[in-house]
């Protein structure tokens, strides 16, 4: 089955606003302790709720990538869904318990809202294809929309509660997996796709744009800013090489590791950003800021290129690639380790390695 070609709308592009700015609330619960590390619970709250709000956003991309048309109903849809995300983005807060009656409530509405979008879209139709694929996907979310107004009512410890409400939200993220043969009998519009995912992480490349100038003071501009502000421009740089010319965009498939690898690429460019803010403003141990931003940028680096390796324009071996990088890797933690007190040499490493890199992956795609 072919989908018609369609461009980003306005009317998109306003929706994502709203997540962008929500997905950059999130980095509020990373702050960084008297012992000037990170603790793993609030690590632990980041990944959740960046999955929390990269499912609903990827449930309603995905709908408007396959059925979406210009009209007063998606608009309406539309502007309802951004109204509960700004309820759900002002939930965010340190201290989780103490909001989760209103985020989990807003998430069941919007999965509620998604879910309505489905099934109008399965009972306007006649393809066996797209009945079979919208109620599959309804029924996952109305699942999870009431598993999530369960979790608000005090039954039992709240560690339980939440525990059930994760483990819903996680099912509800990766289940297209699940899906895949009835997703790919109806593959997406896959130019379209690839442009939305790409827009919106520019627009988290804009908050880390504001990361940066919340390390500048007006009459005093320190070295570690402008470094700082270098490394997120590498990091755009490498990003959209990726884009511009690794991914076939006119490929006929179901997207899902483009999908899910943007979880990944979203989580390490948040993580990444938060720690090389508190490194320049000296609040966080090196150490520890080395190693979790190894981690962070494994995530960014390997979300991208998986998504260049499976969708790439041209049958390439990336095999001798991916075996250079990962010693190119483990080369630059070895001596960031080294230089980890010394912040202008630290970023400077930084940010020749991953010029380094973005060379390499030039030169893989030529």
């Amino acid at each position: 089955m072919q989908v018609l070609k369609k461009e980003v709308s306005e009317f998109e592009l306003f929706y994502d606003l709203i997540f962008a700015y929500a997905i950059s609330r999130i980095a509020s619960i990373l702050f960084v302790g008297a012992d000037q590390v990170l603790s793993f619970k609030s690590l632990g709250e980041f990944l959740m709720l960046t999955l929390v709000f990269w499912t609903i956003w990827t449930y309603q991309t995905v709908f408007a990538n396959r059925f979406s048309i210009k009209n007063k109903t998606s608009a309406l849809f539309l502007f309802f869904d951004m109204f509960w995300v700004i309820i759900l983005a002002q939930s965010i807060n340190v201290d989780f318990e103490k909001t989760h009656f209103t985020f989990a409530g807003a998430t069941s509405i919007l999965f509620f809202s998604i879910a309505l979008q489905y099934y109008l879209k399965m009972r306007s139709t006649e393809d066996s294809v797209v009945k079979k694929l919208c109620s599959q996907l309804a029924i996952v979310l109305c699942a999870s929309g009431v598993i999530g107004f369960i979790t608000i009512v005090p039954w039992g410890a709240y560690s339980v509660r939440f525990s059930v409400y994760a483990l819903a939200i996680v099912i509800t993220a990766f289940f297209p997996i699940v899906m895949k043969k009835a997703l790919e009998d109806f593959p997406t519009n896959f130019g379209h796709l690839t442009e939305r995912y790409n827009l919106f992480t520019l627009l988290l490349f804009g908050e880390a744009v504001i990361a940066v100038a919340n390390t500048i003071i007006f009459n005093e501009i320190s070295i570690g800013s402008v470094l700082f502000f270098l490394l997120v421009v590498v990091m755009f740089l490498f990003y959209n090489a990726v884009y511009k010319s690794g991914i076939d965009r006119q490929k006929a498939t179901a997207g899902l590791v483009l999908i899910h690898a943007h979880y990944f690429i979203f989580v390490g460019l948040g993580i990444s950003i938060v720690l090389y803010e508190n490194y320049v403003e000296g609040g966080i141990n090196p150490l520890f800021f080395t190693l979790c931003l190894a981690a962070s940028l494994i995530f960014f680096l390997g979300g991208t290129i998986v998504n260049m390796i499976i969708y790439t324009k041209n049958k390439h071996n990336y095999l001798p690639f991916i075996s250079k990088s990962v010693l190119y890797f483990v080369a630059w933690i070895v001596v960031s380790l080294l230089l980890q007190d010394f912040m202008a040499p630290f970023l400077i490493v930084n940010i020749v390695f991953l010029l380094f890199l973005l060379y390499k992956v030039k030169q893989e795609l030529k």
